[in-house]
């Protein structure tokens, strides 16, 4: 069925059809041409923002066993929501909010023009602070938006990140750990450096990819007194520059 044969076949009033359209796009189960005519109608010929953006997103929340025909119907639904611009966004970051799965929306708001600073702050606004370690879906969606997040730099994310170095989940907290290693090292070098002192086992996976970064970065410590005897982590020392190094002695003993 295609868009006209939507039109023609789904008679009644606009309202009526704008309904048939929402409720098939959204369900899995329709049949598949039906969903896309579906989908069509609702990108193209719904001009009213109100009516035709919510039951596309919609459509980002299941996905089809057949990769190709998911992705199209995807990518005509975010087509459908960009061309409303600036009227979309809000119903956007609504749903973004509600949401567990965020990868289309994000791409929504890219598309829709909006500045970096703007995509950042719709993520952190996005991000659950709450206890969420009895909801796995929210701790997963705390997750992937952390990992969004590490592709950007913005000042005084520090304090809203740091939030997450204490949650239950390691891969939440691994991943906020990558988001602070980012940001402008005279920001955050405090809790990186802290991270570099905690000798907690179930942390020692951030323990050691903070002590890589600044190992590869040849970044300067801070507080160089505050690791005894400069010593950070097994052969790692810091040097007479504040920038940790591996040394050579330290390391046979390490090696044997």
């Amino acid at each position: 069925m295609g868009l006209f044969d939507f039109i023609k076949n789904f008679g009644g009033s606009p309202e009526s059809k704008i309904q048939k359209a929402s409720e098939t796009s959204r369900n899995p189960k329709a049949i598949r041409e039906d969903r896309w005519a579906a989908i069509e109608f609702l990108a193209d010929a719904v001009s009213d923002p109100a009516k035709a953006v919510e039951p596309l997103l919609m459509r980002f929340e299941f996905s089809l066993e057949h990769g190709i025909n998911d992705t199209r119907e995807k990518e005509k639904a975010m087509e459908g929501i960009v061309r409303h611009g600036e009227a979309a966004l809000p119903m956007v970051l609504s749903h973004l909010k509600k949401t567990t799965r965020i990868a289309w929306p994000i791409k929504i708001i890219k598309a829709l023009g909006r500045s970096e600073d703007h995509v950042i702050d719709c993520l952190v606004s996005t991000l659950e602070y709450s206890d969420v370690s009895f909801d796995q879906a929210q701790t997963d969606k705390n997750y992937d938006i952390l990992c969004h997040l590490a592709d950007y730099k913005k000042h005084g994310l520090k304090d809203k990140i740091n939030h997450f170095l204490k949650d239950p989940d390691e891969r939440v907290r691994y991943a906020a750990a990558e988001v602070l290693m980012e940001q402008d090292l005279t920001e955050v070098g405090d809790t990186l450096e802290n991270l570099m002192r905690d000798v907690n086992p179930d942390n020692s996976r951030i323990r050691q990819t903070v002590v890589r970064k600044y190992l590869e970065n040849g970044w300067p410590v801070q507080n160089a007194n505050a690791f005894p005897n400069r010593n950070v982590i097994g052969p790692v020392f810091v040097n007479d520059q504040n920038k940790l190094f591996v040394s050579q002695e330290h390391l046979s003993q390490y090696s044997e």
